[in-house]
């Protein structure tokens, strides 16, 4: 399949996992391209804004600690919500995970399949799904988000999607980029009585810019 993008493609050494995946170099295009569908279109409305064609420092802290943190075992399910280039996912599969990906564009689960095409032989499993109005019945093991609320309007859409997707004893991995405004929600979820959540930070150098990652590894207890 030929995109009207242009890409690069990078190795990626997860403490000793290597991993390419080709990202998007000219996202400003596409920036573009919705803002001159105007005002009054769907995508504009909902700011559908092509945030999944970066690869971003969020998703390769959630990738390292999968590695690092030996949380993958062979079967088990996994679903990442809002996945853009797959970068968790596509670990999460090479580490032997049944994976799910889902994103609510079409566009970043078409560009997916060259990722994971050059990681995994196994088939890749995709659903179109808008994590704000989660599947019924998408009931998982792991579920991995990677810097999806990047604003303080998602997070009650966000705890709603832990709510429906994941049952007694799962557990959610939610990496973000240490943003003020997610300090509320992470001491909410802190003090949640129905889970159990560690807090660790993650340094990471990408594209020539370090970042502080929050991982957020949650525990459901009921």
């Amino acid at each position: 399949m030929t995109f009207p993008y242009q890409t690069q493609t990078d190795t990626l050494d997860l403490h000793g996992l290597a991993v390419n995946i080709t990202h998007i170099t000219n996202g400003d295009e596409l920036l573009d391209a919705l803002i001159k569908k105007g005002e009054d279109h769907e995508d504009y409305l909902d700011q559908r804004i092509p945030y999944w064609a970066d690869l971003w420092h969020s998703a390769i802290a959630l990738g390292r600690y999968l590695v690092r943190e030996n949380i993958i075992s062979p079967g088990l399910r996994v679903t990442e919500i809002g996945c853009g280039l797959g970068l968790p996912g596509i670990v999460a599969g090479m580490l032997g995970a049944e994976v799910t990906l889902t994103d609510y564009l079409p566009e970043p689960l078409d560009f997916l399949k060259k990722n994971w095409s050059q990681n995994l032989q196994v088939p890749l499993q995709t659903l179109t799904m808008d994590w704000r109005k989660p599947a019924e019945l998408l009931q998982t093991d792991l579920l991995l988000a990677s810097d999806v609320a990047y604003e303080q309007r998602f997070f009650a859409d966000l705890e709603h999607a832990f709510k429906k997707m994941m049952k007694p004893g799962g557990r959610i991995i939610l990496t973000e980029p240490s943003r003020q405004m997610a300090r509320g929600f992470i001491e909410k979820l802190r003090h949640r009585s129905d889970y159990k959540l560690r807090l660790t930070k993650e340094e990471v150098s990408w594209d020539g810019v370090t970042r502080s990652v929050n991982i957020l590894d949650i525990l459901v207890l009921i």
